[in-house]
């Protein structure tokens, strides 16, 4: 059995001292002696943990110099990357983060000779951007977004790829300035690559991230369908059913949902996709699991061939 981890803040603390007190006695959990209340504030006091010394010591280890050396063991710098990882989970954390300088460390991560190096960095950046406003536009200050594209496309390690994307869609996620600069950086055809590619997640995180980005910004829908998303989506809906088609069909519906162009794409009857639909919500019909891409594929009938259904009757 795994000892538990140490808490990393108050809140860590509190949750802690609330679960050990209920193991012991349930019934006591919330109403405790002042004996069991001063033995939990002197547990508290020697559980603390000085945050900013801990990723300072960190960021130490994370020299560029030593991040950027393929003789370097990758060890110890992991595990210094998990480490803040943990840390910054909290949003006031991840803003102190870049308050006591730590950016310094993303742009040689992401460019580190290791792999484990630059998936953890990756990691990194989209827990510190993640529904985070201010470390958004901080980390967009610091250009990474041109070398996580490079990684999305081109780094050997496929961890590297799929963290590299996770943290692009964090980044972006309601935040204009970072989606301006991915589109004036082509990011869509590396959206449209990573579908292409053999890889599950990269497929199931770029549909996510287009569907956010369409409900969010619904103006790019028509460079979306000009580039060819709608044909591959149907191409990829084709081919043999897995956990990447309910992202898909997201994504579809996204970018069809109000947009009479993608709409009448998606009328071609060489896609033959009104009878696909069909035959997917009848195929995953007793499948609990797969209820939410039933929902997909209905609501993908009714909003792209509503007209044929008035016909119909």
């Amino acid at each position: 059995m795994e000892p538990p981890r140490q808490p990393r803040d108050m809140q860590g603390l509190l949750r802690f001292a609330i679960e050990g007190t209920a193991a012991e006695d349930p019934t006591t959990a919330t109403s405790m002696s002042e004996e069991r209340r001063r033995w939990l504030e002197e547990a508290l006091r020697g559980l603390s943990v000085d945050v900013v010394a801990e990723i300072s010591k960190s960021l130490n280890i994370l020299n560029p110099d030593r991040v950027e050396s393929p003789e370097e063991d990758p060890q110890e710098m992991e595990e210094a990357l998990e480490s803040i990882t943990d840390f910054v989970d909290s949003i006031d954390t991840a803003n102190d983060f870049h308050k006591i300088g730590g950016f310094f460390i993303l742009i040689p991560c992401l460019n580190s000779p290791h792999d484990g190096v630059r998936w953890r960095c990756g990691q990194l950046i989209a827990t510190i951007t993640q529904n985070n406003p201010y470390c958004q536009q901080q980390v967009l200050k610091e250009d990474v977004m041109p070398t996580l594209l490079k990684m999305l496309e081109n780094d050997g390690c496929v961890e590297a790829r799929i963290k590299a994307l996770y943290a692009l869609s964090c980044l972006t996620r309601e935040c204009a300035e970072a989606q301006d600069v991915f589109v004036n950086l082509d990011g869509f055809s590396s959206l449209l690559r990573a579908l292409q590619s053999s890889i599950e997640k990269l497929k199931i995180k770029a549909s996510f991230m287009l569907t956010c980005l369409c409900n969010e910004n619904p103006s790019y829908k028509d460079t979306l369908c000009d580039m060819g998303f709608v044909e591959q989506f149907v191409a990829l809906l084709q081919r043999e059913h897995d956990p990447t088609h309910e992202h898909l069909l997201a994504a579809l519906l996204a970018l069809s949902h109000g947009h009479q162009p993608s709409i009448e794409e998606c009328r071609r009857s060489e896609f033959l996709l009104r009878e696909f639909l069909d035959n997917r919500i009848e195929m995953i019909a007793d499948r609990d699991e797969c209820q939410e891409e039933a929902e997909y594929c209905r609501t993908l009938l009714s909003v792209i061939f509503k007209e044929d259904s008035v016909e119909d009757r």
